[in-house]
């Protein structure tokens, strides 16, 4: 009975069992169900509360909106054909863009937490010197982002990019799990 729920014995099982064309589809359309909320919810901060994002957070943005049209086509694949294999190649593309996107929130979050310097680009628009009365009318009527070292907001201790971390991390163990999934199994064909 004790082998039964050994590490070893649940590595073997994961490893080279078949993953379920439902099994993968479900977890595809959660992940991209989840990402969208993950998404929808910056959007929401940006466009209603009023909080304008910085360079580094536009960029952090960039592995969802390719994650989530990988997820999609990996849902409908795995749904209506038998494509394990290309399923779980979209899986991994997902693990890659999600472990892109940790990095970038650990490099932002490690700005804000002066961990390290900012780069030289995020915020320059803010510092720019004012020589004529033009100039100044010109930036009044400008939008500026906020200088990536300042975090606009934390909840529970976690700035935007904190939580971006935790979000990323847990994606990409999620995607990395299905992507491995039968990995070492006879079924492979493409």
């Amino acid at each position: 009975m004790a082998h039964i729920f050994s590490s070893q014995h649940i590595l073997h099982k994961h490893f080279h069992l078949e993953p379920s064309r439902k099994e993968q589809s479900l977890w595809a359309f959660f992940l991209a169900f989840c990402m969208l909320g993950t998404i929808g919810l910056a959007l929401s901060f940006e466009h209603i509360g009023g909080y304008l994002p910085c360079d580094l957070c536009l960029i952090e943005r960039f592995p969802y909106y390719g994650a989530i049209p990988f997820l999609i086509l990996a849902g409908f694949g795995a749904w209506f054909f038998r494509m394990s294999f290309w399923v779980q190649l979209l899986f991994l593309c997902v693990f890659i863009l999600m472990t892109i996107s940790f990095v970038l929130a650990v490099y932002h979050a490690g700005i804000e937490y002066g961990f390290w310097p900012a780069p030289s680009s995020c915020g320059l628009s803010a510092m720019r010197r004012i020589t004529d009365v033009n100039q100044l009318f010109n930036r009044l009527n400008n939008i500026h982002p906020p200088s990536c070292s300042e975090a606009p907001m934390r909840f529970l201790f976690l700035s935007f990019a904190g939580w971006n971390v935790v979000a990323s991390l847990f994606y990409a163990l999620i995607s990395f799990t299905v992507a491995s999934k039968g990995l070492f199994s006879s079924y492979k064909k493409l």
